[in-house]
């Protein structure tokens, strides 16, 4: 292997590496991300409560606050609607969050060494926690495929919520209500075709982020033969 060979090999090892960091940036967001969620949601039942309470002390029945639905009852009127507002609000709120914490992580920190050349590299590779590495790739690797979930969840929630208050209008308007199993479905294939690209591209990062496991385990043990050899 030429030593351009080498200085490539191994800027292609570090790019991968700099993808992991993000990777592993978002297992941390991921955190934030789901205590956003849970925020927003707490506030949203709050003002569902505040409209219960406001319906009692005005003198006023609860069916003239709620509407029921299924086993239940489902806040209506400006209350109701700005609890869905606050949940959609933490939810994209959430999602710029872990965007912004993915993009602000530093990268490309080791192209100064490289341009040393293959003594660059090799001291590049030398600094490389293998162990710490392997360990890394998989809980990013992880971490991406959770936040892929949680985000269709949310969607597919936001998106029921949506089709809620449609559907308590279709009752008043045609005197006719879909059962919730008919909204959740259409609400799980809706979020399917609206995040179909941001899947796609998960499940290949995951797939990506498979072979980096192997390539890394390959680099790490042609690492450890040559420090032997050498010795």
């Amino acid at each position: 292997m030429s030593e351009e060979e080498v200085v490539s090999k191994v800027g292609q090892l570090m790019e991968s590496l700099d993808e992991v960091k993000r990777y592993r940036e978002l297992a941390y967001a991921l955190v934030d991300f789901v205590g956003i969620l849970v925020i927003s949601a707490i506030f949203a039942a709050l003002f569902v409560v505040a409209l219960g309470l406001n319906a009692i002390f005005s003198g006023f029945s609860p069916s003239s606050s709620f509407t029921e639905f299924g086993s239940g009852l489902l806040p209506v009127g400006p209350l109701g609607i700005l609890g869905f507002f606050i949940v959609l609000v933490g939810f994209l709120a959430g999602v710029l969050w872990v965007s912004r914490r993915v993009d602000r992580t530093r990268t490309g920190e080791w192209k100064g060494t490289l341009r040393e050349g293959v003594p660059g590299a090799v001291k590049l590779l030398e600094e490389i926690d293998w162990d710490s590495l392997i360990g890394t790739v998989s809980l990013a690797r992880l971490s991406f495929l959770l936040y892929a979930v949680v985000k269709l969840a949310g969607y597919t929630l936001l998106l029921l919520f949506i089709l809620t208050f449609v559907n308590i209008f279709l009752v008043g308007l045609v005197g006719y209500s879909l059962s919730f199993t008919v909204l959740a479905l259409t609400s799980l294939f809706a979020a399917l075709l609206l995040n179909m690209r941001g899947l796609q591209g998960a499940f290949k990062r995951l797939r990506s982020m498979d072979l980096l496991f192997w390539d890394l385990r390959w680099f790490y043990s042609e690492f450890k033969r040559a420090e032997f050899n050498k010795a």
